[in-house]
C-alpha cells in the first residue's frame, strides 16, 4: 500500500502515533516545553513595556499625562482673550490621536467674607464634588468646613474680593471639602493647591468654586493676576509602545504651536506632558529585561530540546519490533529518522500550538499582562513555528541514532564517556558568567526617563547554570549510590519491599527522574525567593526612611482623632541635638504607642526595636542612636544646649532616620521637659489614600506629610519583579518536565510491571499492596527530587543574595523572603501527581489478562 508515493510503513506513519498514546503525550509535551519559552520571550518583553506604560499612566495625574498648558494672565481692561486661546488649543488638539477636549481652570487668591480662599473656576466642576446643600443657580460654591466656621448657608450673599474689588455673590452650594475625600483624577492637577505639597511650606486655603464667567466678571478690569491651565488628557485604553508614537508626534506639534503662541498669555507659558518620558521609560524597561529574559528563554528551550531527544529515544523503544524488521531489510538511519519525523509531526505541531497558547496565558496572568504589540505577536508565532522545526530535528536525530544501534553493544569509549563529569562544564560556565557578566543594577542613565533598575545578567545566568550543574551531579551521585546498594532481605511491609526493589533495579531511570524534578523546583523557588526578597528589602528601606506609612508634620500640637487612636503615635521632632560632637536629629516618642506604629522587621540587624522601647517604657534612662556607632554607652547627650543624662544605645537603624545626620530617639517627656520649640508630628499606619482624607476631615493642622510608598515609586523597580516573575512562572510550567519524566519512567517499566503484577497476584499480593508500592516508588523519587530542588534553590540564593539589595548604601541591606506558600503548593502538586500516576499505573496493570501476559514473550 502506498500513499503520496511513499511505501506503506511511511504512508501509515502520521497515524501510527495514535496507537501509542504514551509516546504521543511525551512528544507533545516535549514540543510544548520547547515552544513555551521561545514564544513567551517576545510576548513577555512586549507586555512588560506595555504594562510599564500602562502602570505609569495609571499612577500619574491625567492632567499631566496628555497636554498641560499653563500660563499667567492679568485681567486688565477688556481681560485676556481666553476663549480664543481655548478654541485654538481645542482645534490643534483634535488633530492629535487619543487627545480629549480641553478642560480649562482659572485660579487666583481671593477673600470670601473674612477668610482667604483659593478662587477656582474649572469646567464641569459641579459633576465632581459632593453637594451637601444647594447646587442650583449662579453663585459661589464653598466647602463645608469653611462655611460652618463662619455660619454661612446656601442663599447667603458673601463678599468676594480680588485686588480691592469686591462683589457680593450668592452662595449657590455647600460641598464636602475635597481634603475630606480620596483624591479624584479630575482634581489631581489641583492637589497641591488644596492639600499642599509633601514636605512643602506653602499655606493651604479652601477652594471657593465659581463658573468661568463669574470668575472673569469678578476679575475683569482689576489688574488681578490669575493662573490659566488648559488640560487635554490622553485616552490610555489600549495604548501600547507601538501605537503611542502618533500621539507623541502630535504632542510635539502641539507644544511647538503653544510656544509660538506664547504671546497670547500675559506672562509666561509652560507646556508639560509626561507621556514622552513614560514611553521612553517603557522602552527602557523592555530593554533592561532583554538581557535576562532572552537567556532564560534560551535555557528553558534547551531543556525542552533535551526532553524532545528523550522522547525520540522513547519512540524507538516503543517501536523496537518494527524498526528491527526495517533495519533487517536495509533501511538506513536517515530513512528511520524520516519515519520518526513523519510519525510524530502531528504531535509536535499540537504540542507547539499548546505551548504558544500557554505562553499567551502565562504572560497574561502570571506576567505583566495580555496587551502585546502586533510585531511581538508575529514574533511569538514565528518562535512557535521554529519550535516545531527544532523539535522534529531533535526527535529525528535521536531516533535515527538510536535505531541504527538498537542492538549494538556500546563500545568501550562510549561507556567511558558516561563517567566523564560533564556537570563540571555548566559549573565552570556559572563561575565564569558570575565574574564576566555585568552587575550594574541601573539602565538608562540619560534622557527624560531617568533610570530603571534591572536584574544584572549574572544574577540570572549564573544561578541557572549552577542549578543545572548541581542537578547533574545529584543525578550522577544518585545513580552511583543506587547501583552500589544491594538488597538484603526485605522490609516487613510489602509496599516498601516492592518499591525499593524496583528503584534499585533501575538506577539510571531513578536518577534522571530525580534530576528532572529538581531543576524546575529549584528555579521556581529561586525566582520567587528573589522577587520576594527584593520587594521586602525595598519596602523596608522606604518604611525606615519615612518611619511608618505616613508621617504628618503639624503646625501646632493637636489631639489625635479617635478614629486614628489605635494606629497612630504623637512624635516631637527637634533638629539641634549633639552627641560626641556630632549633630543629631532628635525624636521624642511615647514608647507605648510608637512601637505599634513605627516600622520594624524582625530580620533587621541589631537589637529588636520593641525590646528597646520596652526598656524605655519601663523608665530606663536610655536614648536610641542610629548613625553614630562610636557613641554607644555615653551617659550624657546635648539637646538644645542642655546636658541630658541618658545612656546612649547605638543601633544600626531606626525608623525615620534619613541619610545625613544621625537620629536620636528619647522619651517624649524627656524632650518636653526641656521647653524647646519642637515640631509635632503624627505617625500613622495605613493606606495613604485613605489616611489623607481622614486626617483632613479631622481638621488637623497639617503642614507637610511624607509617604513611604513614594520612596520607591515611579516604576523604577518593575523590571526586577517582571524578570523573576517570568523565571518562576516558566519554571512552574516547565514542571511538565516532571510529568513527562514520570510518564517515561512508568511506561518504560510497564511491560515488566504487568508481568510482575500477574505473578504477584498469584503470591497473594493484593491490589492495595501493589498500589501502595507504586505510591512509595513514585512518591519517593518525586520527594527526593523535590528536596534536591529545595537544596539547589537554597544554594543559588545563598550565592546570589548579596545582589538583591538595589540600594546598597541604604540600610537595612538584603532581607531574605522564603516563599513558603510556593513550597507548600509544589509539595501538594507532587503529592497529587504521585497519587494520580500510581492510580493510572495500577489501573493499567489491573486490566491485564494473565493468559496474554504469560504468553507474551516480547
Amino acid at each position: 500500500m502506498k500513499h503520496w508515493g511513499l511505501p506503506a510503513p511511511w504512508a501509515r506513519a502520521p497515524w501510527m502515533l495514535l496507537r501509542q498514546p504514551a509516546v504521543a503525550v511525551a512528544i507533545a509535551a516535549a514540543a510544548f516545553l520547547v515552544a513555551l519559552p521561545a514564544a513567551a520571550a517576545a510576548l513577555f518583553l512586549s507586555a512588560a513595556g506595555n504594562a510599564s506604560l500602562r502602570d505609569q499612566i495609571a499612577d500619574a495625574c491625567p492632567a499631566y499625562t496628555g497636554a498641560h498648558v499653563q500660563g499667567g494672565v492679568r485681567f486688565d481692561n477688556g481681560g485676556p482673550p481666553l476663549d480664543e486661546r481655548v478654541r485654538s488649543l481645542a482645534a490643534e488638539g483634535a488633530t492629535v490621536p487619543r487627545l480629549s477636549a480641553p478642560v480649562v481652570t482659572l485660579t487666583s487668591r481671593a477673600r470670601a467674607g473674612d477668610g482667604t480662599v483659593s478662587l477656582v473656576a474649572r469646567d464641569r466642576f459641579a459633576d465632581h464634588v459632593t453637594v451637601l446643600d444647594g447646587g442650583r443657580g449662579p453663585g459661589v460654591w464653598l466647602p463645608d468646613g469653611f462655611a460652618a466656621e463662619r455660619g454661612i448657608h446656601v442663599g447667603d450673599r458673601v463678599p468676594v474680593s480680588q485686588e480691592n474689588h469686591t462683589v457680593p455673590m450668592p452662595v449657590a452650594a455647600i460641598y464636602q471639602d475635597l481634603r475630606a475625600q480620596p483624591d479624584q483624577p479630575y482634581w489631581c492637577g489641583l492637589v497641591d493647591l488644596y492639600r499642599g505639597k509633601p514636605l512643602g511650606e506653602a499655606a493651604i486655603y479652601p477652594l471657593a468654586l465659581v463658573s468661568r464667567a463669574d470668575f472673569v466678571d469678578l476679575a475683569r478690569g482689576t489688574g488681578a493676576a490669575a493662573t490659566t491651565t488648559i488640560e487635554l488628557t490622553v485616552d490610555a485604553d489600549g495604548l501600547t509602545t507601538a501605537n503611542v508614537d502618533p500621539v507623541l508626534d502630535g504632542l510635539d506639534r502641539l507644544r511647538d504651536n503653544t510656544n509660538q503662541a506664547a504671546g497670547q498669555f500675559s506672562y509666561g507659558v509652560r507646556f508639560a506632558s509626561a507621556l514622552p518620558a513614560m514611553a521612553e521609560r517603557a522602552d527602557l524597561v523592555a530593554g533592561a529585561l532583554t538581557g535576562t529574559v532572552v537567556p532564560l528563554a534560551a535555557a528553558a528551550t534547551l531543556a525542552g530540546l533535551v526532553v524532545a531527544g528523550a522522547a525520540g529515544g522513547f519512540w524507538v523503544d516503543r517501536r523496537r519490533a518494527e524498526l528491527t524488521v526495517l533495519s533487517a531489510r536495509g533501511v538506513g538511519p536517515v530513512a528511520l529518522a524520516g519515519k520518526a519525523v513523519l510519525e510524530v509531526a502531528a504531535g509536535v505541531a499540537a504540542g507547539a500550538a499548546g505551548g504558544w497558547f500557554a505562553a499567551r496565558a502565562l504572560v497574561g496572568s502570571a506576567g505583566p499582562g495580555s496587551l502585546v504589540t502586533p510585531a511581538a505577536l508575529a514574533g511569538s508565532i514565528g518562535a512557535a513555528a521554529g519550535a516545531v522545526a527544532v523539535t522534529l530535528a531533535a526527535v529525528g536525530l535521536v531516533a535515527g541514532r538510536r535505531a541504527a544501534h538498537l542492538f549494538d553493544v556500546p563500545p568501550a569509549r562510549t561507556r567511558r564517556r558516561r563517567w566523564v563529569p560533564w556537570e563540571l562544564l555548566p559549573f565552570a560556565a556559572a563561575v565564569v558568567s558570575w565574574f564576566v557578566l555585568g552587575d550594574d543594577v541601573q539602565a538608562g542613565l540619560t534622557g527624560s526617563a531617568g533610570t530603571v533598575a534591572r536584574v544584572p545578567p549574572r544574577l540570572v545566568v549564573a544561578p541557572i547554570l549552577l542549578v543545572i550543574a548541581l542537578a547533574l551531579a545529584a543525578a550522577r551521585l544518585t545513580r552511583w549510590a543506587l547501583s552500589r546498594v544491594r538488597a538484603r532481605g526485605g522490609p516487613a511491609r510489602t509496599g516498601w519491599f516492592l518499591a525499593s526493589r524496583r528503584v534499585l533495579a533501575g538506577p539510571v531511570a531513578a536518577a534522571v527522574l530525580i534530576g528532572a524534578t529538581a531543576v524546575p523546583v529549584a528555579l521556581a523557588v529561586y525566582g520567587a525567593s528573589v522577587t520576594g526578597s527584593v520587594d521586602r528589602t525595598l519596602h523596608a528601606e522606604g518604611q525606615l526612611i519615612v518611619g511608618t506609612d505616613v508621617v504628618f508634620s503639624l503646625d501646632r500640637p493637636a489631639p489625635t482623632p479617635p478614629a486614628l487612636a489605635d494606629r497612630s503615635s504623637q512624635v516631637s521632632f527637634y533638629s539641634n541635638g549633639h552627641v560626641a560632637g556630632s549633630t543629631v536629629e532628635v525624636l521624642g516618642v511615647d514608647p507605648a504607642t510608637f512601637g505599634r506604629v513605627a516600622f520594624w522587621d524582625t530580620a533587621l540587624p541589631g537589637p529588636s526595636l520593641p525590646g528597646l522601647l520596652g526598656r524605655m517604657a519601663g523608665g530606663e534612662p536610655i536614648g536610641l542612636l542610629a548613625g553614630l556607632p562610636g557613641a554607644d554607652g555615653l551617659s550624657t547627650v546635648d539637646i538644645g544646649g542642655r546636658a541630658v543624662p541618658l545612656t546612649v544605645v547605638a543601633v544600626p537603624q531606626l525608623p525615620g532616620k534619613k541619610s545625613g545626620n544621625p537620629l536620636l530617639v528619647v522619651r517624649q517627656d524627656v524632650l518636653n521637659s526641656l521647653g524647646l520649640a519642637t515640631r509635632p508630628q503624627l505617625w500613622v499606619r495605613g493606606d495613604p489614600d485613605l489616611l489623607l482624607p481622614e486626617v483632613a476631615a479631622a481638621g488637623l493642622p497639617v503642614r507637610t506629610y511624607a509617604e513611604a510608598t513614594n520612596v520607591t515609586a515611579g516604576g523604577v523597580y518593575s523590571p526586577i519583579t517582571y524578570t523573576f516573575g517570568f523565571l518562576a512562572a516558566v519554571s512552574l510550567l516547565c514542571g511538565a518536565i516532571i510529568v513527562v519524566g514520570l510518564l517515561l519512567y512508568l511506561t518504560a517499566k510497564a511491560r515488566a510491571r504487568r508481568s510482575a503484577y500477574v505473578l504477584l497476584r498469584r503470591m497473594s499480593v493484593t491490589p492495595a499492596d501493589h498500589w501502595r508500592a507504586l505510591c512509595f516508588e513514585v512518591g519517593g523519587l518525586l520527594l527526593a527530587g523535590f528536596v534536591a530542588g529545595l537544596v539547589l534553590a537554597a544554594v543559588a540564593v545563598g550565592w546570589t543574595s548579596g545582589g538583591y539589595d538595589l540600594n546598597p548604601a541604604t540600610l537595612p541591606g538584603t532581607l531574605l523572603d522564603v516563599p513558603w506558600g510556593l513550597v507548600a503548593g509544589l509539595a501538594g502538586a507532587a503529592a497529587v501527581t504521585t497519587v494520580v500516576a500510581a492510580a493510572l499505573a495500577q489501573r493499567a496493570v489491573s486490566r491485564a489478562r494473565p493468559a496474554e501476559v504469560l504468553r507474551d514473550a516480547r
